[in-house]
């Protein structure tokens, strides 16, 4: 029997779990699976020392701030600090919520990051991986592919859900393994204000949309010739457009959750819309892209465009379905990629999966295979639309298309060196290239940006990520020093050096639960809950500064030589995804159009060259 849970955001409400159980927010966090995979306990996410955070919050502001500014600021953190101040009443129902609960912050941050946010999850919110172009020969060659990557993701499910995987260690701290259980069979329900979360624990079907059309194909025995054969004749079944229902998965999440009402209220479209909510996963067959969108454009960049929109409504945004956890993409040019819906989970179970089915693939290129002449069809998932449907499709059109126009991808693969390389000069590679970035963005806007870098909290029970604040002293002095062409060498290097250790250590920090943005995140969160009014520290233009992230990056390793995108997360900014390998760097930058002092091309030939300067300096 199908297992869902709905999650209900906000506090003053209970949580339902599809109607079997009620349980008080402040009694018991969500879990939306009975599957086990950790074999060792973890400890609780802390809350931070309020003290020390502050200590650290200040040095974080300063690079940011004008003299007066900072000072303005300084005030406003005593008086949030203050014996009996409304900063110290909130902090104390903090702890107390921490004793009261699995993990004081993971409800919080689904719904405010998640399931909360109302602008559309393509491009802003939902991130999408890039791999090497396979080569198909044929037609068959694509049928087989879609083939193997349907066996191999359930494969990978069959692997996690046998509770057979190992408990991955940090040395010898046991790492949480529960974010693997929460992409597969994962569904994110558009619903006005706060959208659900969805999830099946024996999904025994997917999903395959193929030219906008729907099709249902059960997980039974079939053979890989016969399933090769399914994903033919839904090819040619589908072969006139189908209506763009897709298209609307893409529009912000209010507008979705009120044309969702419309389409579940039509015709059989309610049992449709179960039939998606319920699959393992998505499988989008996609046209291939037409030879205009690579003029002045790599093959990286323009893929990365396909995973994060489907590039356009006239090509293949329309053949998607966003609230699905995972879509993995294959199109008949050779591109295989996934969307995925962020809500469950961070990076890494994405990326693992990734490489599974890119290595399962590879692992049978050299077997024989024909196409079979026995199979089970797809059941054909056909909507009702009207008129009021019909106009809705045409506006989410015109929203996806101004976004995917508007997003600015510029990706590319660094092979100068690799992680290897900065390691022998006993340097993080993490920490080498997040400097790198700060000198990029100095150089180009001559100030140093409010760079957010995620921190993963898997050493804790149910968390998710603090923010390392990579902007610091050490690091905007050193791209100071690098725009005067008169310093020594070995005072850029002694600079450098400073600055990526001064990383490190805030890297280390957040890690352990110890930063500065997810407390203040929990003592706002309380306020609102409790119907208290915000202290003025939120209000200081130090807090809002070092919170408008004008640079937001990530490290999601790869084994395979892929990489994952997303777009910036302020009109102005720049996002920049990287994979490290031995040898080479894969980096994904973006950053919007309609930005007139951005461009992610100068950002990526800066960087390439914030990159080669580091390295030389290293080796003095």
């Amino acid at each position: 029997m199908h297992k869902f849970v709905s999650t209900v955001s906000y506090i003053n409400k209970p949580l339902v779990y599809n109607g079997w159980k009620n349980v008080l927010r402040q009694q018991q966090t969500i879990s939306i699976t009975d599957i086990q995979l950790n074999q060792y306990p973890l400890p609780k996410q802390p809350v931070p020392d309020f003290y020390k955070t502050a200590e650290l919050y200040l040095k974080s502001v300063q690079p940011l701030l004008s003299k007066a500014e900072y000072e303005n600021t300084k005030t406003a953190v005593t008086d949030l600090l203050k014996k009996d101040s409304v900063g110290q009443q909130l902090y104390h129902k903090l702890q107390q919520k921490y004793e009261n609960t699995e993990n004081w912050m993971s409800e919080w941050w689904l719904e405010a990051a998640y399931l909360g946010y109302r602008y559309p999850v393509i491009v802003h919110s939902s991130p999408g991986t890039v791999s090497p172009l396979q080569k198909f020969n044929s037609s068959n060659d694509v049928y087989r592919c879609a083939a193997y990557v349907i066996n191999a993701v359930c494969n990978y499910d069959d692997m996690i859900k046998s509770g057979k995987i190992k408990q991955e260690m940090m040395k010898n701290i046991p790492l949480d393994m529960q974010p693997y259980m929460m992409i597969l069979g994962t569904h994110r329900q558009p619903n006005k204000g706060v959208d659900k979360l969805l999830y099946n624990d024996n999904a025994n079907h997917v999903i395959v949309i193929s030219n906008n059309h729907f099709f249902k194909i059960p997980l039974s025995n079939s053979s890989e010739e016969q399933l090769a054969t399914c994903i033919k004749d839904i090819v040619e079944r589908s072969q006139t457009p189908g209506k763009p229902i897709g298209i609307l998965t893409g529009n912000d999440r209010d507008t979705w959750a009120e044309d969702h009402e419309n389409l579940k209220n039509l015709g059989l479209n309610s049992a449709i819309l179960k039939d998606i909510e319920t699959a393992l996963f998505v499988l989008c067959l996609d046209k291939s892209l037409p030879r205009d969108l690579f003029v002045n454009r790599n093959t990286e960049s323009v893929y990365a465009l396909e995973s994060l929109t489907g590039c356009s409504s006239a090509v293949n945004a329309g053949n998607r379905w966003h609230d699905k956890t995972v879509q993995f993409i294959v199109s008949a040019d050779g591109f295989i990629g996934i969307q995925y819906e962020h809500s469950p989970c961070e990076g890494l179970p994405i990326s693992v999966l990734h490489d599974h089915v890119l290595n399962y693939i590879k692992n049978k290129q050299d077997e024989k295979f024909n196409i079979s002449t026995n199979f089970v069809k797809a059941e054909h998932l056909s909507f009702e639309i009207d008129k009021s449907l019909e106009i809705s499709m045409e506006k989410a059109k015109t929203s996806v298309d101004k976004l995917s126009q508007d997003i600015d991808m510029e990706c590319f693969i660094f092979d100068d060196f690799g992680a290897n390389e900065i390691k022998k000069n006993k340097l993080s590679p993490d920490s080498f290239i997040q400097i790198a970035m700060q000198l990029t963005y100095y150089k180009l806007h001559n100030k140093p940006p409010a760079h957010y870098e995620s921190a993963a909290l898997r050493r804790f029970k149910n968390a998710r990520t603090e923010c390392i604040r990579s902007t610091c002293s050490e690091s905007v002095s050193f791209a100071k020093l690098m725009t005067k062409n008169d310093e020594p060498e070995n005072a850029k290097k002694a600079a450098m050096l400073a600055a990526i250790n001064a990383h490190k250590k805030l890297a280390n920090e957040a890690t352990l639960g110890q930063g500065v943005d997810r407390l203040f995140f929990g003592l706002k969160m309380m306020a609102r809950d409790e119907k208290i009014d915000l202290p003025k520290f939120f209000s200081d233009v130090g807090y809002k500064k070092s919170t408008y992230f004008t640079l937001t990056s990530s490290q999601v390793a790869f084994k395979t030589a892929s990489f994952m995108c997303y777009g910036p997360v302020v009109p102005d900014g720049y996002g920049c995804c990287y994979n490290p390998r031995t040898d080479n760097i894969l980096f994904a930058c973006s950053s919007f159009k309609s930005c007139s002092t951005t461009s992610s091309k100068n950002f990526a030939d800066t960087l390439k060259q914030s990159l080669c300067i580091m390295k030389k300096l290293a080796e003095l």
